[in-house]
C-alpha cells in the first residue's frame, strides 16, 4: 500500500524505468547538439518516464494527490512522441528519396492538437468523478485518435516499405528500425485499448497489475527507444539542410560517374 514505507514489485519497475531511460535521455541531449533527428521526442518521452517512476518511488513514503497526479499525466502522455518519431524517421527518407509530399506527415499534427485538447478536457473532468483512474468519455476519445493516427503511421509505413528497393544504406536502417518497432508500439497500444475498453484494473498503467505493465509498456517502450537511439546515433547521419529527393548519390554510383567522363 503507498505511504506504508514498503517497496513493492511495482517500485522496482519504476527504478528499472529510471535507469533504462537515462541513457536514451543523455543520448537526446548530443542529438540535439549535434541537430540530429529524434532529439526531441526521444528526450521529452524519456524524461515523462523518469518523472513518473521517480514520483512513484515518492509514494513509497508519502501518498499524496500530488504525486499521483503527477503519474497520471506522465503516464498518459507518451505513446504520440513515440509515433511522431517512427514518422520522423520516415520523413528522414523521404528528404532523400521522394516517395510522398511532405502533407502527409502534417495529417497526424492536426490529429494531435485535437487529442492535446481532448486529453486536457478530460484532465479537468476527472476531478469530478468518484474514481478518476477508471475510464471516461475524455478518455475513450484521446485513445481512439491515438489508434487512429497509429493505423495512419502503418499506412505510411507500407507506403515507403514497397519503395525499399530504391533506398540508400542510411535510408534502409531507417526503415528497419519503423519495421521492428512498429509490433512493439502495437502491444503498447493493446494495453491502453485493453482498459479503455473494459475498464479492467489489470491493464490501468498506474495502479493496475504489475507485471502486465512490465509485459505490455515497460518493455515495449523500452525497446522502442532504444532500438530508434542506436539507429540515430550509429547508422544515420545529419542531413545538411532539406534535402531534395534523388540529389543524392551512392558512392559506387559516383565512382562510376568519374570513370565515364574521363
Amino acid at each position: 500500500m503507498a505511504g506504508d514505507g514498503n517497496f513493492t514489485y511495482r517500485d522496482g519497475i519504476a527504478v528499472a524505468q529510471i535507469v533504462s531511460f537515462s541513457v536514451p535521455l543523455l543520448y537526446a541531449l548530443y542529438f540535439r547538439w549535434m541537430r540530429q533527428i529524434g532529439w526531441f521526442c526521444i528526450g521529452v518521452f524519456t524524461l515523462l518516464r523518469i518523472i513518473g517512476a521517480s514520483c512513484k518511488l515518492a509514494t513509497i513514503s508519502n501518498d499524496l494527490q500530488g504525486l499521483w497526479a503527477t503519474i497520471f499525466v506522465c503516464e498518459s502522455l507518451g505513446m504520440i512522441l513515440i509515433i511522431f518519431l517512427l514518422l520522423e524517421l520516415l520523413e528522414r527518407i523521404n528528404k532523400v528519396i521522394n516517395v510522398a509530399g511532405k502533407w502527409i506527415f502534417w495529417a497526424p499534427s492536426l490529429i494531435t492538437w485535437i487529442d492535446i485538447g481532448i486529453s486536457i478536457g478530460g484532465w479537468v473532468s476527472i476531478m469530478d468523478v468518484e474514481n478518476p483512474l477508471l475510464p471516461t468519455k475524455w478518455s475513450q476519445a484521446s485513445m481512439g485518435l491515438l489508434a487512429l493516427i497509429y493505423a495512419y503511421l502503418i499506412g505510411v509505413f507500407v507506403l515507403f516499405w514497397l519503395r525499399r528497393h530504391e533506398y540508400f544504406e542510411e535510408e534502409r536502417w531507417a526503415l528497419n528500425a519503423v519495421a521492428v518497432c512498429l509490433p512493439l508500439l502495437a502491444i503498447r497500444v493493446i494495453y491502453s485499448l485493453i482498459f479503455i475498453g473494459s475498464s479492467d484494473m489489470t491493464f490501468n498503467a498506474i495502479k493496475g497489475n504489475p507485471t502486465a505493465y512490465l509485459i505490455m509498456t515497460m518493455l515495449p517502450e523500452v525497446a522502442i527507444i532504444c532500438v530508434c537511439t542506436y539507429v540515430i546515433a550509429t547508422r544515420i547521419s545529419r542531413l545538411e539542410g532539406d534535402i531534395r529527393p534523388a540529389s543524392r548519390k551512392s558512392a559506387d554510383e559516383e565512382f562510376r560517374q568519374g570513370l565515364s567522363n574521363r
